[in-house]
């Protein structure tokens, strides 16, 4: 078993509990202590979101997928009391047909997290898929020689995730960033690559800076 299952779940405060510093602070330790503390899980970060609907994203992985159930159970158990969900995801973490991978899925995963965090759902055109195999890789491959070549995109790692079948999107690309400015002329300058025309849906996006929830009501308040 190679692949990993991810998940990325935002959370709203209720008006007037997100004053409610000491059980928040209380709430993210035990969801961080749960974490921590199950071996099972490849990584947990918690981020501060940039868009107004939301006020706290979640991301977290396992080679397990119940443990995905488990964890999902645990967070929502914990957040209700003074949130609610605004979006969710899970999808498959696997090596892509078009670029061959030269480490474990993982390792990536188990870096120490960058600063900034985006998450987007995405979903082609059926004509993508009527596209021979051939077509479709030289396409890809000139996306990626984009990215690559691209003199902002020094330290950015990407995830592309597949949710075919068990969400409501076909993929969820996910990406750490150490500058926000810089990702966003990469992505500008990706607008030009073929790739582009294929693709339907890209929303919402969600942008997060990095919080410790052992410590995080010093950033959220």
């Amino acid at each position: 078993m190679s692949e990993i299952y991810t998940s990325v779940i935002s959370y709203r405060f209720l008006e007037g509990r997100e004053h409610d510093v000491n059980n928040i602070e209380r709430s993210f330790g035990t969801i961080g202590a749960f974490f921590s503390g199950n071996a099972g899980y490849i990584n947990f970060h918690a981020y501060r979101s940039y868009r107004a609907d939301s006020d706290i994203i979640f991301w977290y992985s396992s080679r397990d997928p119940d443990l995905m159930i488990l964890a999902k159970d645990k967070i929502q158990a914990i957040m209700r009391k003074f949130a609610v969900s605004s979006y969710s995801s899970i999808s498959v973490y696997d090596e892509s047909p078009y670029n061959a991978m030269n480490k474990k899925l993982e390792d990536s995963l188990k870096l120490p997290p960058l600063n900034y965090f985006v998450a987007y759902p995405m979903s082609k055109d059926p004509e993508w898929y009527l596209l021979d195999f051939d077509t479709r890789k030289e396409i890809m491959h000139e996306h990626i020689r984009m990215a690559l070549d691209h003199p902002d995109q020094r330290g950015i790692r990407s995830y592309t995730t597949y949710s075919f079948g068990i969400g409501d999107q076909e993929f969820v690309v996910l990406y750490e960033i150490p500058d926000i400015a810089a990702w966003s002329r990469v992505t500008e300058k990706l607008r030009e690559a073929r790739a582009r025309k294929w693709i339907v849906k890209e929303t919402p996006i969600l942008l997060g800076r990095l919080v410790d929830v052992s410590s995080s009501v010093s950033f959220l308040f």
